[in-house]
């Protein structure tokens, strides 16, 4: 071959190089705008874009002057609605009236506008003459009655005020900061696993105490305090989320001390059939009710939930407690389509991808009669439905004309916060059991005490408190699941996490509930959810010698070691809410131990309390918390930090450690009478009939789920983190506990989306995953890339080869 041929193709190549080069650049930069575009789908689908420039990488900013936290903060809420507004759709924006409404074009469109509509438009001070046709066509389509409303309702105004609360962390609603470096897993969280039988370290979460049928005091069961908890593995393949009862001696606030009796169910478990969070009160027999959510994920099911009841018979010694027997276990409602969702409404929606079914947590409470109710966490059923029309309801905004308009034109023009709010149906849900204390059905529905239509599509672990001749009903939620995707920003960038606690106030359990603290909210959180010191359900305890008090429970640390390799849920510190006589609440600067469920003299610890300073003893953040990004894989909610301190309220003269023993709890519940001895059970019940009687013969590999795909085969449970101690942590985990081993169908939901702090992503990221096809898929064929760029380094080395022979 000639010098001319040689050269032709030497710039014939070095033409190809460069669009080699091209090609691989472009490829690798849609990779990596695919992978954004990914991380946005998945997280913000609860919320909406938070920039990389919006982490805060210096967490020391906390201490700087105000002025500057300031402006930071107002630069971060500027990016988030900055954000939002890219995201929404192209429509003209309402304008303030700044113009007379005498002018033709304001008079003409008004004419078009029924009479409420119009009144609406000038309350609002909206220049009518600049309303396009689409937008008056829109007006005119809402329901402006509020006849029609039964029970209270979580308004959008609510909603944004929860996410207010959040954002300027009021110290009367704020969670206290708790001493990062003083939080243990729970010693007695090592134990049998109820799906491998072996010993294993679990996470524990939602908790309830054994109560007293009408005072709600924790139950003084023959000398013992007793809790049931949800517990598993972490980050188990398959899923696993089981109640296990747990106990202490009456009065004992030392963690150390809790003991462990095992699975409720027993230790043949599998991830196909699930138990949930419930409550649990003592029958006048001394039998313990439980009440508890039943979850099954068979035939391809995503948390078909049901209310259960089971009765427990314990033998109880000075050695101990332990489970004799577990009788009439049975489900006790499915949802009745009318007043609450069932789960084949669900099934047959319109969008399960971003619907989210709730039927679970049922709260006993027992009227001084003897009545039995159940409150319960539900989504609406037919008679006030999900659906885009709940965004025509006037009643569902909550505001006045100004806050409503433009928070209607807000959702219209917001594809994405349309879609959620369509959905959004939560509720708060009652009905009423009859007299068979051991063995009980349903005898009457209501409707809901609370829904949250068109604002929130989740409300849980609802928990009543009757105080004084009042009651007080709870309940846990995130704003993240709420259809203000820009608020839930707002929370995340600048707290790091958008949970909180709700309540309500009624004088009787069926009257009508009034919002506490004017929107709802109680306890809002602190620090990001990805630190030690996190918390989530919230449980809140009557205070026996304090009827304005109730005593806060929680878990700390999100499951699957969200907080690092190690850390396992636990519980956390307790601390007091003030409830004050005009419907406001306080939280008070007062820590227990952690696991401590009965206020008395000896329960105040206030060493558990923290600071919002890094290099403080007492920190509320471990060394490398600070400024560390949050894994979006393990908590699904976005984070760029603004946090403030805080300082809750130590009113003088109320519950010092002073205060007259006589306050204390300590009087036995009349019905722990030991001479009523458990076991009267018809020992003919077929457990085979009863949900979560755990048969052997049941092969979960028979019941093929659906598999979260984003679960990390990698990940082995029950591998212990080295430095766990051993003097909490008896010996060294099985290497056979892999549930993994165990086939099954996975929930696909492994969706703690309805258990709080489940961190596998499809808590809200299958849940909450935007459906944009314009998004390049994150799992493209990366080998091929590199394969193509490494190809172009050789070939530009070739190239250069031939440049050097042929340019001599």
């Amino acid at each position: 071959m000639g010098y001319k041929e040689h050269k032709k193709m030497y710039k014939i190549g070095k033409k190809w190089a460069v669009a080699t080069l091209v090609s691989a650049s472009v490829l690798m930069g849609g990779a990596l705008i695919a992978h954004a575009d990914q991380v946005e789908a998945n997280t913000a689908n609860e919320t909406q874009t938070v920039n990389a420039t919006q982490q805060v990488t210096d967490q020391t900013a906390v201490t700087s002057s105000a002025s500057s936290a300031e402006n930071t903060k107002n630069d971060k809420v500027a990016s988030v609605q900055a954000n939002t507004v890219a995201n929404s759709d192209e429509q003209t924006q309402l304008k303030q009236n700044t113009t007379d409404e005498s002018t033709t074009s304001a008079q003409t469109n008004l004419s078009k506008l029924n009479p409420a509509a119009a009144n609406a438009v000038k309350n609002a001070k909206i220049d009518a003459g600049n309303l396009t046709d689409d937008q008056i066509n829109e007006l005119n389509k809402i329901d402006f009655s509020k006849s029609a409303e039964k029970g209270a309702k979580l308004t959008f105004k609510d909603l944004e005020g929860i996410g207010n609360a959040i954002i300027n962390q009021d110290p009367k609603y704020a969670i206290p900061y708790f001493n990062a470096k003083k939080i243990q897993n729970m010693p007695a969280a090592y134990a049998v696993d109820a799906q491998t039988g072996q010993m294993a370290h679990l996470d524990v979460w939602d908790s309830w105490p054994v109560q007293d049928a009408v005072t709600g005091y924790v139950s003084n069961y023959k000398g013992y305090q007793l809790v049931i908890a949800m517990m598993g593995i972490p980050k188990a393949k398959y899923g696993d989320n089981h109640i296990y009862l747990l106990y202490n001696k009456y009065g004992d606030n030392d963690f150390s001390h809790w003991r462990n009796a095992g699975s409720i169910f027993g230790n043949n478990e599998n991830n196909v059939f699930q138990e949930w969070s419930g409550s649990a009160i003592v029958n006048n027999d001394g039998s313990i009710q439980l009440f508890y959510t039943s979850n099954d994920t068979s035939d391809f099911k995503l948390n078909d939930q049901k209310l259960a009841t089971a009765t427990l018979h314990l033998n109880v010694d000075d050695n101990g407690v332990s489970i004799a027997s577990v009788d009439n276990n049975h489900i006790l409602f499915e949802g009745d389509g009318y007043h609450y969702q069932t789960y084949q409404q669900f099934a047959n929606g319109n969008d399960r991808q971003d619907d989210d079914y709730c039927l679970r947590d049922p709260h006993v409470v027992q009227l001084e009669n003897g009545d039995r109710y159940l409150v319960f966490e539900a989504n609406t059923g037919t008679e006030d439905y999900q659906g885009d029309e709940q965004i025509y309801k006037w009643a569902n905004y909550g505001g006045d004309d100004v806050f409503n308009i433009n928070s209607f034109f807000k959702l219209l023009n917001n594809k994405r916060d349309r879609t959620l709010a369509g959905e959004a149906n939560g509720a708060l849900g009652i009905l009423k059991l009859d007299n068979n204390q051991t063995n009980p059905k349903v005898e009457a529905v209501y409707s809901p005490l609370v829904s949250t239509l068109m604002a929130s599509d989740e409300v849980e672990r609802p928990d009543v408190v009757k105080l004084g001749d009042k009651y007080y009903l709870f309940s846990v939620t995130r704003v993240s699941r709420g259809s203000d995707t820009e608020l839930t920003a707002k929370d995340n960038t600048l707290v790091g996490d958008n949970v909180a606690m709700i309540g309500y106030v009624a004088d009787s359990l069926n009257g009508t509930y009034k919002p506490l603290n004017q929107s709802g909210v109680v306890l809002t959180a602190s620090v990001p959810a990805n630190w030690r010191t996190a918390t989530y359900s919230y449980y809140a305890v009557p205070v026996q010698g304090h009827p304005d008090q109730v005593l806060i429970t929680s878990y700390m640390s999100n499951k699957d070691f969200a907080s690092g390799e190690g850390n396992y849920a636990t519980w956390a510190p307790s601390f007091l809410v003030q409830i004050n006589p005009d419907d406001t609440t306080t939280v008070l600067a007062r820590a227990t131990n952690q696991g401590d469920w009965i206020w008395d003299d000896s329960s105040r610890n206030d060493s558990m309390l923290g600071v919002l300073d890094q290099n403080a003893a007492n920190s509320a953040a471990l060394p490398g918390e600070w400024g560390k990004p949050v894994d979006w894989t393990n908590i699904n909610r976005s984070s760029g930090l603004n946090l403030k301190p805080h300082q809750a309220a130590d009113e003088p003269g109320t519950n010092k450690p002073t205060d007259n023993p006589s306050d204390k709890p300590g009087t036995n519940n009349p019905t722990d009478n030991p001479s009523d001895k458990p076991g009267t059970n018809n020992p003919t019940d077929n457990p085979s009939d009863k949900p979560g009687t755990n048969n052997p013969t049941d092969n979960p590999s028979d019941k093929p789920g659906t598999n979260n795909p984003t679960d990390n085969p990698s990940d082995k449970p029950g591998t212990n983190n080295p430095t766990d101690n051993p003097s909490d942590k008896p010996g060294t985990n099985n290497p056979t506990d892999n549930p993994s081993d165990k086939p099954g169908t996975n929930n696909p939901t492994d969706n703690p989306s309805d258990k709080p702090g489940n961190v596998t992503p499809t808590a809200d990221q299958n849940h909450r995953a935007d459906n944009n096809d314009g998004h390049l898929p994150q799992t493209g064929n990366k080998n091929a890339v590199v394969g193509l760029y490494l190809g172009s380094l050789l070939t530009m080395f070739g190239l250069a080869a031939l440049d050097k022979r042929y340019n001599k």
